[in-house]
C-alpha cells in the first residue's frame, strides 16, 4: 500500500472517530429520549464498523 493511500484511510479513520464523537456526546445530552439513544447507539455502532474495517484494511488483512 502506498503512503498516499495509508494517508487516506488513516484521515477517513479519524473522521469517523470524529463523527462518533459528537453521536456520543448528542447521546449523553439527550439520553431521557428513550429512542434518540437507541438510534444515535445504532449509528456509533455502525461508524465502529467501518473505522475497524478500515483498520484492518491498514494493518494488511483486507484490500479496499
Amino acid at each position: 500500500m502506498n503512503i498516499l493511500k495509508k494517508y487516506r484511510l488513516k484521515k477517513q479513520q479519524k473522521a469517523l472517530m470524529q463523527k462518533r464523537a459528537v453521536y456520543e456526546y448528542l447521546q449523553t445530552e439527550h439520553s431521557e429520549n428513550e429512542y434518540f439513544y437507541h438510534y444515535m447507539q445504532k449509528e456509533m455502532d455502525a461508524l465502529d464498523e467501518q473505522a475497524e474495517h478500515l483498520r484492518e484494511i491498514l494493518e494488511g488483512r483486507w484490500k479496499k
